[in-house]
């Protein structure tokens, strides 16, 4: 991404129960979140939300990198959650919104690179902050 070789961890779910247990230990040790929804169903558009609050509330952090992502985009013919209602979400929440098909590939990889430039901007701004905070500590006064 960028010029930079970066390794990135994936763990997919697909919304299934069977990953509930191990969930809230991958989502304690990511360091970015796509919420990923069909647009051709509204109720995958809901189960988005409940995993991005889930991700909050584990995290004790609204402040994460998050992409929303509408899936699906090749089937636009049977859409049943529109654009203006994701980007609406997504200004919400304070994060992007792309739309994607898995199937043709629209905007796959633009998807990753997307999350991949937030976790670095989240990292750089982490750092700056401490290094500020270091800084800081380094002063000595002698009374």
């Amino acid at each position: 991404i960028d010029g930079e070789e970066c390794f990135i961890d994936i763990l997919d779910t697909a919304g299934q129960e069977e990953y509930a247990a191990i969930r809230d230990n991958y989502y304690r040790s990511g360091e970015g979140f796509m919420c990923v929804f069909s647009i051709t169903e509204a109720e995958s558009f809901a189960q988005s939300q409940e995993f991005r609050d889930q991700i909050c509330r584990i995290l004790d952090n609204e402040d994460i990198p998050l992409l929303l992502v509408g899936n699906k985009c090749d089937l636009a013919h049977l859409r049943k959650v529109s654009t203006r209602e994701a980007e609406a979400l997504a200004a919400e929440w304070n994060c992007q919104y792309i739309e994607t098909s898995a199937k043709t590939p629209s905007n796959v990889d633009e998807c990753y690179a997307m999350i991949i430039r937030l976790i670095q901007q989240q990292k750089q701004t982490t750092n700056k902050s401490k290094s500020t905070k270091n800084e800081k500590k380094k002063h000595c006064v002698i009374l």
